[in-house]
């Protein structure tokens, strides 16, 4: 017979086994789950995007940045100068970096970066190229001529614009013009001494020593038809065209003198300037006896270097003038002011109150006198000390 604890038993023991099996699952639901967190803890880190430096930059100790890696704890940085790492940097533990010591500048520069933690190192970033270029921003063309003409042209240069305009003589070819070029910066290109053709405008880039650059168009004309007597021209006026026999005449090619639009000793009755400063007033300028046409210019560099640069005597006021963006102005010599008398009225704008002229001819004899000329009763065998006070009109040849 049965008792009644014997027939609860089963019960119970079904109960604690469902219990027990409840456990176990539990416990393996546990054992997943940190399963699972093991090995994510132990996953290598992500790859990493390197951002910056890239392109042409101006320092030699750059700073380094590249976004977060997923996983990383740390980052290794290399840089390579072709196949050799100039640059191996471990253990950093922000998404930035600068370096310290200088750099390779003017060659090609590469580097990448990678994540690393405790399970390893992650995939490198894609390579980034840098170049340091150091050293002055001047980028500018100066000068722009084409000295093989006869005579020379000089260029315009309107630096806002960057542009260089030149006008040849009627008759010139422009397909193989030579340039003479001066520039502040390290290189031009094209370069200064090569022919081009100027048919067309051709732009010329100016290379800083930093590495940066600028354009300037280059634009040729030709003069439209042969120049006459009185026309606008090179900054000034036609004032007297070369004839067969004259210094520099080319037959076929038209070539002369222009002469500024004003004189350069002012509008007053009384304007005047010495033809030399007062320690040169008694002293013999030998390179200064020309006196033909085609002969002031080289009167003129004499002077000038007997005095020095300045503006307180005739060659050096008529050299510093700068009409129509033109630096070779000059004192016209003895024949050449002549000239400018016979055609003053087709130049324009000379004194009839004070209307001596000097030119830029010492008399041959006397070093302490200069020839001179009246526009009022155009003689042109007129002497005058250098130390009188005469008025100036500038002259350039074309």
């Amino acid at each position: 017979m049965r008792t009644r604890m014997q027939k609860r038993a089963p019960r119970a023991l079904t109960s604690a086994l469902l219990l027990a099996l409840l456990a176990a699952l539990l416990l393996a639901g546990s054992a997943l789950a940190a399963g699972h967190d093991v090995r994510a803890a132990g996953a290598k880190p992500g790859k990493p995007t390197a951002k910056a430096p890239k392109g042409t930059i101006t320092t030699a100790t750059p700073s380094f940045t590249w976004s977060k890696a997923k996983g990383a704890s740390k980052y290794e940085l290399r840089v390579y100068q072709g196949k050799k790492v100039v640059l191996k940097k471990t253990g950093l533990k922000k998404t930035t970096w600068k370096a310290v010591k200088a750099l390779p500048s003017g060659v090609a520069l590469t580097w990448k970066v990678r994540a690393r933690n405790a399970r390893g190192s992650g995939a490198w970033s894609r390579t980034l190229t840098f170049k340091i270029v150091t050293g002055s921003s001047a980028k500018a063309i100066t000068a722009f001529s084409f000295q093989g003409l006869a005579p020379p042209v000089t260029g315009v240069i309107n630096e806002a614009l960057h542009t260089i305009a030149l006008t040849v003589p009627y008759g010139a070819g422009v397909a193989a013009l030579v340039p003479t070029i001066t520039i502040t910066g390290a290189s031009v290109s094209p370069a200064s001494g090569v022919a081009r053709d100027f048919t067309s405008p051709v732009t010329y880039t100016v290379t800083a020593a930093d590495g940066t650059t600028q354009d300037y168009l280059v634009t040729v004309t030709i003069a439209a038809a042969p120049l006459a007597i009185g026309d606008a021209y090179g900054g000034g006026i036609v004032a007297y065209i070369l004839q067969s026999g004259d210094p520099g005449y080319v037959a076929g090619q038209t070539h002369g003198l222009i002469a500024a639009t004003a004189d350069q000793t002012g509008v007053g009755a009384n304007d005047g300037i010495q033809w030399a400063r007062e320690p040169y007033w008694y002293i013999s300028v030998p390179g200064a006896l020309g006196t033909a046409v085609g002969t002031g210019a080289a009167n003129t560099g004499a002077i000038i270097a007997q005095e020095g640069a300045g503006t307180t005597y005739a060659a050096g006021l008529a050299r510093a003038y700068a009409g129509g963006g033109y630096n070779d102005w000059y004192l016209p010599s003895k024949d050449e002011l002549n000239q400018l008398y016979q055609n003053r009225v087709a130049i324009g704008g000379f004194h009839t109150a004070h209307d001596d002229y000097w030119s830029s001819s010492q008399r041959e004899i006397v070093a302490y006198l200069a020839w001179g000329q009246s526009f009022g009763d155009g003689y042109p065998d007129y002497y005058y000390f250098k130390y009188d006070t005469l008025r100036v009109r500038a002259v350039r040849a074309f």
